[in-house]
């Protein structure tokens, strides 16, 4: 039992890494067009990021939160 609790928080720990992404766009005003053209890939790419469903390079996330305006560490923070 506590393996599968141990699962579903790291499952829940990367969710939270792409809902925080989304988070900061929106509350920075920024559309995903505008993302993704700062980022130099398509709509459908970032939007991939932000749904969790490609994984984020490390070049790609340094240059997302310079983007956003937000320290990694915020990215990374949980809120459960």
């Amino acid at each position: 039992m506590n393996r599968i609790n141990n699962l579903k928080n790291k499952i829940m720990s990367v969710k939270n890494i792409y809902i925080n992404i989304k988070e900061y766009r929106e509350k920075k005003n920024h559309s995903p067009d505008y993302v993704a053209i700062q980022m130099e890939m398509s709509v459908n790419m970032y939007l991939k990021i932000e749904k969790g469903n490609v994984d984020l390079k490390i070049s790609k996330l340094d240059k997302l939160v310079k983007i956003l305006g937000v320290k990694k560490s915020e990215i990374f923070k949980l809120d459960y």
